[in-house]
């Protein structure tokens, strides 16, 4: 089973910390691509306003060969970059431990990654290599993949989506609500008090991996880092 994790490291820890130097405002967006060879993240979309300032910084970066615009929008420009031998930090870690980068959004400030990893070692690993390079790695979500067929799916266990469904059913997030906590203890055989505790956790794991995944997927082309908990302990519904 993969392991999927959001980071956040400053962009001056990062090999195109250049966005800085501009004299705007500007976001790059990983291009995501299937690996087929060693190559890690060689494609961004920029803004075709600042293309030629961000290619001509990007090829100052001492970890970049070359730098060129390969396709254009009305709006935006797609950036191929070839790393050269000397890469290092970030990338040589990722390139180590297999990882792909599903998704990846850097600011003047700082580059978040969506990350998907062959295992838990493999993330360690990751971690701990780029803590010894003294790279600020900030660890903001983290959460296993599940088949099609698992039974817990959207961050939510079989007792948690079951009281969502019939909540949903039952008229409890109608406005005004057709029915109460109480009522819906009395269906599924358990208390108010659990069904309450039940319906929040189950409520804030859906809300975690699916509305702010989408966020930290760089949706809106903003950072949200810092809106996630680190937690791969699966919660107790008692």
């Amino acid at each position: 089973m993969s392991i999927v994790a959001t980071i956040a490291i400053p962009a001056a820890e990062f090999p195109l910390g250049v966005l800085a130097d501009l004299d705007e405002d500007v976001t790059l967006t990983v291009e995501t691509t299937v690996p087929t060879s060693e190559s890690v993240v060689p494609y961004f979309w920029a803004p075709a306003s600042a293309g030629d300032a961000i290619v001509d910084s990007i090829e100052d970066e001492p970890a970049v060969a070359t730098a060129e615009v390969v396709d254009e929008t009305n709006n935006h420009v797609l950036i191929k970059v070839t790393w050269n031998g000397r890469v290092n930090g970030v990338l040589e870690s990722l390139r180590e431990r297999d990882a792909i980068v599903t998704s990846a959004v850097g600011t003047d400030t700082q580059w978040t990654f969506r990350l998907r990893f062959p295992s838990y070692e493999d993330l360690s690993a990751f971690y701990t290599n780029c803590v010894e390079q003294g790279i600020s790695i900030e660890l903001v979500q983290l959460h296993e993949t599940v088949s099609p067929g698992s039974t817990r799916q959207f961050g939510l266990t079989t007792a948690q989506r079951e009281l969502i469904a019939a909540a949903y059913r039952a008229g409890y997030f109608d406005v005004p609500r057709r029915t109460t906590l109480v009522e819906l203890g009395e269906q599924l055989e358990v208390s108010d008090s659990a069904v309450s505790q039940r319906l929040r956790r189950g409520l804030a794991a859906l809300i975690g991996s699916t509305v702010l995944a989408e966020q930290s997927e760089g949706g809106d082309g903003s950072s949200t880092g810092l809106e996630y908990e680190f937690d791969t302990e699966p919660e107790s519904d008692q």
